[in-house]
């Protein structure tokens, strides 16, 4: 690391220091920002904060901080600190700009876990739900990209749906646009499966390959990323339905069948279409009906 970027870490927090009186409303975002804001301008290989149900996983700074000794500290500068201690931890291991790889999901540890839900699910395969997987991912950058959130209503929890909802509102606030392009499905690898008194729960492993920047909205301009250098992401999702809820058995052609009636009128609905009802146009939220998308977690991020 060259002198130049030593000093300016320091001189940041200095600056920090002496910026006491900031406004509490001031918000800090990661850039750029694929859906769910884990990408960024630092590689990592560690499990951030994590979308989920409970609602952690909020990104935006809303005013507080931390205290060493009584002495109240601003949120910006601990952000800084833990920024500089992480650049100089890498300096001192020796690390490279990319990270280390996170270990793959064996494809015989994929394949039990797919024994595992047969036993309650005959008809459930794992080729079935990487598909899935690997669809819902192109499907939700691009409707981050398009900032039209809606089709997402029938694929993740209703928690999940509003904090993602929030954050892509800061975007449309600051006029800007993340772009996600030249998307690739490395691999999509099943890593755990249990249920509680509610739900099927599935780990997923998931690693992508993505360009990701961000541009102005009346410009174009970029104001943050590099629409030139990739990024290998690496997710830990968990995918949940209603326990009882099978697999439906392959129809006369081979292809599952994906109607449903809607719970409020009774009238058929096709939850890969749209989440609302075309009858009686109640929003349909379905892990009742099948599997939705409940958490994401950011496990590593290389970017070349």
């Amino acid at each position: 690391m060259n002198r130049f970027l030593y000093l300016s870490l320091i001189a940041l927090c200095v600056l920090a220091l002496f910026n006491v009186t900031a406004s509490a409303s001031t918000l800090l975002y990661p850039s750029p920002l694929d859906a769910g804001f884990f990408g960024g301008d630092s590689d990592f290989d560690f499990d951030p904060p994590s979308w989920n149900d409970s609602g952690s996983g909020d990104y935006g700074y809303t005013g507080g901080g931390s205290s060493v000794g009584g002495i109240p500290i601003p949120f910006p500068v601990v952000i800084i600190i833990i920024i500089l201690f992480f650049v100089l931890s890498r300096k001192k291991k020796g690390s490279s700009s990319a990270p280390t790889s996170v270990a793959a999901i064996p494809p015989a540890q994929s394949a039990a876990v797919a024994d595992q839900i047969r036993q309650v699910d005959p008809f459930f395969t794992e080729a079935e739900m990487r598909e899935k997987v690997s669809n819902l991912y192109s499907e939700m950058q691009r409707a981050w990209e398009t900032q039209d959130w809606e089709p997402m209503r029938a694929r993740l929890t209703d928690d999940l749906y509003n904090q993602m909802w929030r954050q892509m509102q800061e975007l449309v606030t600051r006029g800007q646009i993340n772009r996600i392009e030249r998307i690739a499905i490395m691999s999509v690898a099943l890593k755990q499966f249990y249920q509680d008194e509610q739900n099927d729960n599935l780990l997923i492993r998931l690693t992508t390959r993505i360009t990701d920047y961000t541009i102005d909205r009346n410009t174009g301009n970029v104001v943050s990323g590099d629409p030139k250098r990739e990024k290998f992401m690496t997710y830990e999702w968990t995918m949940i339905r209603s326990v009882g809820v099978k697999t439906p058995a392959p129809g006369v052609e081979g292809k599952q069948e994906v109607s449903r009636n809607c719970p409020h009128c009774g009238a058929p609905i096709d939850l890969t279409q749209s989440a609302r009802c075309s009858y009686c146009h109640s929003i349909v939220t379905a892990p009742e009906f099948d599997w939705v998308l409940s958490n994401i977690k950011g496990i590593a991020q290389q970017t070349i």
